[in-house]
């Protein structure tokens, strides 16, 4: 007996696993809790800058500016500096 008769051998024989009618209805229930279950875990940040005053977002906006330009200037001046 070769491999690939082996493997057809293999193939036809019938699986001893039983399976209920709703196993697939169960598998996407619990998908879908543990998805609601991370989204109510997950804080949304973005959310709590919308209870901030607009000019305490705009300086917000201007700080992380200032500091993601000085991130890139110090990483130039290091760079290039010998």
């Amino acid at each position: 007996m070769n491999h690939d008769e082996k493997y057809r051998a293999w193939k036809e024989r019938p699986c001893p696993m039983e399976v209920s009618a709703d196993f697939s209805t169960d598998v996407m229930r619990r998908i879908y809790q543990q998805a609601e279950q991370r989204q109510t875990v997950r804080p949304n940040w973005f959310g709590a800058l919308e209870f901030l005053p607009r000019s305490v977002r705009f300086a917000l906006l201007a700080a992380a500016a200032i500091i993601g330009l000085g991130r890139f200037w110090l990483l130039f001046s290091i760079v290039l500096n010998p």
